[in-house]
């Protein structure tokens, strides 16, 4: 939990610190586009293959904050420095 919060942090902050390109319409459909698709796939893979009740069948809150808060900034810095 302590490890999730402190990456969510250091990586929104190197995200918006180092963001040269990228505009403000720009990276609201990057967050937009990376949360809906995050959660398109992991609905797909838990509710039609199973793929992760693997200890038990209650939703992990905490993937929640991984996927609306945590990847969203790592494609920002992806494509922020793509061509490099």
């Amino acid at each position: 939990m302590i490890g999730l919060l402190i990456a969510i942090i250091v990586f929104n902050l190197i995200a918006f610190r180092t963001n040269t390109t990228l505009t403000l319409n720009q990276i609201l459909h990057i967050w937009t586009f990376t949360i809906a698709s995050q959660q398109t796939f992991d609905l797909l893979i838990e509710f039609k293959y199973k793929g992760y009740w693997y200890f038990g069948k209650e939703v992990k809150w905490m993937g929640l904050l991984a996927h609306t808060i945590l990847i969203p900034p790592v494609n920002m810095m992806f494509l922020n420095w793509y061509p490099f």
